[in-house]
């Protein structure tokens, strides 16, 4: 028995850095912003080992709540209520201003 190998033609499309730009996400920025957000947030949890009940009472929050960060539902979020959380959960938060030269600027949050 014979078996044929043919080359399959792949396209492969580059992304623009920002998955939900890509995904065609209305307001892709603050979406980003708001995962890395979250991504912090759930990284810190993880890394002091707290329930998300534990997590739940430092943030002044409920354990439903804390669930959905974790698992990036952030719909009802705010990027200024998940820039509480990570304070509150222990990260020092910097914003950081600088002009642009087009009509629009960019939100980024650093890691």
């Amino acid at each position: 028995m014979k078996t044929k190998t043919r080359k399959k033609n792949n396209t492969v499309t580059e992304g623009s850095g920002n998955v939900f730009a890509d995904m065609g996400v209305a307001e892709p920025e603050q979406a980003l912003a708001k995962a890395k957000l979250a991504a912090k947030i759930a990284a810190a949890i993880d890394e002091e080992k707290l329930t998300q009940t534990q997590a739940a009472e430092r943030l002044g929050t409920d354990q439903a709540k804390v669930s959905a960060i974790v698992r990036g539902r952030l719909d009802q979020f705010s990027t200024e209520r998940l820039l509480q959380y990570a304070q509150m959960i222990g990260y020092d938060v910097e914003i950081r201003f600088s002009r642009r030269h087009q009509r629009t600027g960019h939100l980024r949050i650093g890691t």
